[in-house]
């Protein structure tokens, strides 16, 4: 869900480590993409940035595979 002073969806912290802003900025980014509420569950290392990336372009790859699961 975007504010109306930004086109970026709004992300909260809920737990964990407030450095770590990868799990905030996937739920931004596949909010955006969905159009819908995203709540995102990230436990995967801040080191290992191609494994993040494996992981976000399998979620969009099922996104555009199965749409009517999301």
């Amino acid at each position: 869900m975007s504010s109306k002073y930004d086109s970026m969806p709004l992300s909260s912290l809920v737990l964990g480590d407030p450095s770590n802003t990868a799990a905030n900025t996937l739920a931004q980014r596949l909010a955006k993409r969905t159009k819908k509420q995203v709540f995102v569950s990230y436990s995967l290392a801040m080191t290992d940035s191609n494994l993040s990336l494996l992981v976000e372009n399998r979620i969009k790859k099922e996104l555009e595979l199965h749409p009517e699961c999301f």
